[in-house]
């Protein structure tokens, strides 16, 4: 088709954010010199109403930002940069690329794709598949040290095939450690326009229940609100379990169809020692907690789901929580049945019958060779990013030696800093494919520029396992404004698609379509290759300039197939055993307090003006977030004789950080919060201007979970040390 990505003029357009999944509808006002000038929210877009978030209104600075990188850029022998052209750069990277797989084989070069690409449905499309055409298993992404105990969960007890209840038809919604107000998380529930959503759903009286170590901006608007310490959420769940499996507030019609009595008679034993006082105490939650939640969640209501969050996923024993907290779906039964209105519809992939049976456990980890570091397993393709850097480091078959970066920063995201910065240094040849220097690009031999989402076309993302929006939405847009005048900048997807031709080898672009042209396809091109097996098209998008809600009809969840009575494995072996070692385990009470050698436990913390650590480098965000903080209650605070704003050091049993305080009395007592994504070169970085770096608290090899290697990121024990006045800028 012709390119709809020439430059367009002056005037008003209408697009939406890319940042990550919430799907904003934005309107752009373009000047003449093909600035973009101005970003609200498109009250015309019928999912997001008019409501954009404040990083996304920034995003327009973005493209005109001074510290853009706009040229590639080579390292040089003496450390510095120079601009070279970017066919000349992926000449001399294929060459690299070429004589590493000759050498050590196609398991030496690896991807690590981050959400700077995941959002970019042509990247995703070609980046993976470039992998693919080498011959290359080394699949990294940020999931994987994000929310992957998900995957461990869903592969061990298997899944609902007819999804989950909509939020209009909820009566009540659960969330554990889980912010939606501010992360824009839980994505088709409350990703988009939460604020809103979330008030109409309680005005229709919709419970509201919130269990988190801070009382957030999403708890605020809860029915009932608790404060556990971060890392307990198994005894809780475990507590919950036991209450309703006794009162007899599950569903007894479900579980016997799909559950089993043997299975759920494994399942009450197994929480047995869990009593609802041996479960607050534990978890540090008030005395008749336990009967609330149950009562609220299971008894009075029927109709609603719980939600995990990155606070039981990056905790210790993260597998075992969201599975336990998983297991109250189930024996609620909290999904859609046979006969229930089909409300979510994917319109980018095939239109699919629904049936209300389980889809069993897969256990896909099982179906790969195991890691060489930690046994780890493999997720559908996609290693763990807790092994990335011991899989550069340790000598071996296998071992990465050329790492491709695509829309990520691995020295801030990844755990264990100074193993990620020493990782980094080692390899034979790093590329970077960003739009700023970062703690990673500054590592890179290759940075090379990526186009900006308002300067090329792109569609709302859609995956047949995940429901990112209610209803059955879509949009298109096309390419807003022109690359800055002078830039050598390229799709992400261009970067693979060039490599594998000079290569000789051909990307079979998402799996169904060969890249065996002598010249590149056009960004549109590869769109209308997505859509061909879509419910939808590319032509059809365009005439809807403010995305579309298409008619969901009359279709309805079908009775299970005939042969299709896979039921929910609810307590197999491996989780059992952890369930029981953790039994044993010390409460958090006991790992971390006064008097002890460390005081509190460190939490994760969404920030609402950045995307993990997307924003961090744009002046627009620095000016309201300048660092970010380390918050405490103000009674903690004065305990330890602390002032807020005041420079101190974070020491856990594996590093240290410099952080400055913040009064927080929204904070549970004996908890510290920090956020993600933040800090900079391991002895060069200025917390004033890198911020505070939570990973270099973290270890890789002695605390992680089985089968995803998932580090503990949160619930890390902690302890606070001043430093002196001469090193410190108050806040």
């Amino acid at each position: 088709m012709e390119a709809l990505s020439a430059r367009k003029g002056p005037g008003e357009y209408t697009s939406f954010c890319r940042i990550c999944t919430a799907g904003c509808g934005t309107r752009l006002t373009v000047d003449e010199q093909g600035h973009i000038t101005r970003i609200i929210g498109d009250d015309q877009n019928e999912l997001s109403s008019g409501y954009a978030c404040f990083k996304g209104l920034q995003s327009g600075h973005a493209h005109r930002d001074p510290q853009r990188i706009l040229r590639p850029l080579k390292r040089q022998p003496d450390g510095s940069f120079k601009e070279i052209p970017i066919e000349q750069a992926l000449d001399e990277i294929a060459a690299r690329i070429g004589e590493l797989m000759g050498d050590f084989g196609p398991n030496s070069i690896a991807l690590f794709a981050g959400n700077g690409s995941m959002m970019n449905q042509t990247a995703v499309g070609m980046n993976r598949h470039f992998l693919h055409a080498i011959g290359s298993q080394q699949y990294f992404t940020t999931i994987t040290i994000d929310q992957s105990g998900k995957m461990v969960a869903a592969g061990r007890t298997g899944s609902w095939a007819a999804g989950a209840v909509d939020l209009d038809e909820m009566d009540v919604l659960m969330l554990f450690g889980v912010n939606p107000l501010i992360a824009h998380s839980t994505l088709s529930v409350l990703g988009v326009d939460p604020v809103k959503r979330l008030k109409r759903a309680k005005q229709r009286g919709m419970k509201l229940i919130v269990v988190d170590p801070r009382r957030t901006e999403t708890a605020a608007n809860a029915d009932l609100a608790f404060q556990p310490y971060p890392g307990e959420d198994v005894a809780i769940a475990a507590g919950l379990i036991r209450l309703i499996l006794t009162e007899g507030w599950h569903d007894a019609e479900f579980c016997d169809q799909y559950v089993g009595a043997e299975r759920l008679a494994a399942l009450r034993n197994a929480v047995d020692p869990f009593t609802p006082d041996i479960a607050e105490a534990r978890s540090g939650l008030k005395p008749g907690a336990i009967r609330a939640i149950a009562d609220v969640f299971a008894r009075q209501n029927n109709r609603g789901p719980v939600l995990t969050g990155t606070g039981p996923n990056m905790s210790q024993y993260s597998n075992l929580a969201v599975h336990m907290v998983q297991l109250l779906n189930v024996i609620c039964g909290r999904f859609p049945r046979a006969g229930s209105k089909i409300t979510s519809v994917d319109m980018l992939n095939p239109a699919k019958e629904v049936y209300a049976e389980v889809i069993p456990a897969s256990r896909p980890w099982e179906n790969h060779p195991a890691s060489r570091i930690r046994g780890a397993g493999n997720f559908f393709g996609e290693r763990v990013s807790g092994t990335l850097t011991d899989e550069i480091l340790t000598p071996g078959p296998d071992q990465i030696r050329a790492l491709i970066v695509d829309g990520a920063n691995p020295m801030t995201s990844l755990p264990d800093r100074d193993k990620a910065h020493d990782a980094m240094r080692a390899l034979d040849l790093l590329v970077v494919i960003d739009t700023w220097h970062t703690p990673t690009t500054q590592l890179a031999d290759y940075i090379l520029p990526a186009k900006l989402q308002y300067e090329r076309p792109d569609m709302s993302p859609g995956h047949p396992a995940l429901k990112f929006y209610p209803g059955a939405w879509a949009q298109f847009t096309p390419a807003i404004v022109a690359t800055p005048e002078n830039a050598d900048v390229v799709d992400d997807w261009y970067v693979f698609w060039a490599l594998a031709k000079r290569l000789c080898v051909t990307i079979n672009f998402a799996g169904m379509r060969a890249m065996d042209g002598e010249e590149p396809p056009t960004t549109e091109e590869l769109i209308e290759i997505l859509l061909e097996r879509s419910q939808t098209s590319i032509d059809e998008l365009l005439a809807y300039r403010h995305g579309k809600q298409f008619p969901r009809g009359e279709d309805v969840v079908k009775p299970a197939r005939p042969g299709h009575d896979a039921k929910f494995d609810v307590m197999p072996a491996d989780v059992l055993d952890e369930l029981h070692r953790y039994r044993n385990e010390p409460v958090a009470r006991h790992r971390a307090g006064p008097g002890r050698e460390f005081t509190h436990l460190l939490s994760s913390r969404r920030m609402r003006d950045l995307y993990n650590s997307y924003g961090i480098l744009m002046p627009t965000v620095r000016k309201r977030n300048k660092y970010n903080p380390a918050y405490l209650n103000s009674e903690d605070l004065a305990e330890l004789g602390f002032e807020s704003g005041q420079l101190v050091e974070i020491i856990s049993a594996h590093g240290c950080t410099q952080a400055i305080l913040e009064r927080d009395d929204t904070m549970r007592r004996g908890v510290v919060a920090l956020s993600q994504c933040w800090g900079g070169t391991p002895g060069e970085e200025d917390v004033m201007i890198d911020g505070s770096c939570v990973n270099a608290l973290v270890d890789t090899d002695k605390h992680f979970e089985s089968i995803n290697a998932m580090p503990h990121m949160s619930s890390v024990p902690v302890r606070f040390v001043p430093v002196p006045q001469t090193a410190t800028v108050a806040a």
